[in-house]
């Protein structure tokens, strides 16, 4: 059975759904990307039932309403610390695609109370090369007011420059997701993610990516192919870590649901 609740952290409030917790099972929480939604990881349910999974909208997207606070990176990480806290989720697993990846970095960095057990990297921005659509975003945001940025979100602006020239399930849910939050927290979250590139050192690993390296749980990078193709800069990088390569797969690496689930279900396995 799943559970569909919305937390009172702090004043926001905070989406979750998740299946029953079992204290006999592994728990898996799940952290969305920029602009989605737990819609990314729907998948999870089906492919990992002997696992509890937590899923979140951080506030400003899917049905989470924007924060009355902040709407920064770090404070969405911690946001999510007071949520595991608040659900008793004593210990877990943490997996984050793409922007959900950076938030989790800032978990496990923000984790004195070491909750986070693994910590599985789908995709996060830690190099400058990982971060064009951001960029673009961004770009966006800064070019138009409000009313126009927000047409541009939910008309056919983004949807006819990302996710329906794409052309693939992935894209569809990441449509419907960006129909839901908050254009002004998406472009906010676009223009912190795009300003990662001033941080970046002389290999081009930026902020957050260091941070990522310096973690000291057991991690994991997933990433595919075709999403870095002619990114050689990021992926010398990432060879340098531990990492999961899935050939021939986008950004949304968790697009072919057989092969992610059960590369996600080996690293937990083989954390003791």
């Amino acid at each position: 059975m799943l559970n569909e609740r919305w937390l009172d952290i702090d004043g926001d409030k905070l989406y979750c759904l998740s299946s029953s917790i079992s204290k006999k099972q592994d728990t898996l929480v799940l952290l969305h990307g920029l602009g989605e939604s737990h819609l990314c990881f729907a998948d999870a349910i089906d492919w990992l039932p002997n696992h509890n999974i937590v899923m979140f909208d951080m506030c400003g997207y899917g049905y989470s309403p924007a924060s009355s606070i902040s709407h920064s990176t770090e404070t969405q990480a911690k946001r999510i610390l007071a949520a595991l806290k608040f659900i008793n989720i004593e210990k877990c697993f943490l997996l984050g695609h793409s922007w959900g990846g950076d938030v989790s970095t800032l978990v496990c960095k923000n984790d004195d109370k070491r909750v986070i057990q693994g910590f599985i990297n789908a995709e996060g921005g830690l190099h400058e090369e990982n971060v064009i659509l951001s960029r673009i975003i961004s770009e966006q945001y800064s070019s138009l007011n409000e009313k126009e940025f927000n047409h541009w979100v939910k008309g056919s602006g983004f949807a006819t420059c990302f996710p329906l020239s794409w052309g693939h399930g992935a894209g569809i849910k990441y449509l419907a997701s960006v129909r839901r939050c908050d254009p002004v927290v998406l472009g906010e979250t676009a223009s912190e993610i795009y300003s990662q590139h001033a941080t970046q050192d002389s290999r081009g690993v930026v902020s957050w990516g260091q941070f990522y390296e310096a973690l000291p749980i057991p991690k994991v990078y997933f990433w595919g192919t075709q999403s870095l193709e002619g990114c050689e800069r990021a992926m010398e990088f990432i060879e340098t870590l531990d990492n999961v390569r899935f050939e021939g797969a986008n950004h949304w690496v968790q697009n072919e649901p057989a092969k992610f689930y059960a590369e996600v279900e080996k690293f937990m396995s083989s954390v003791i």
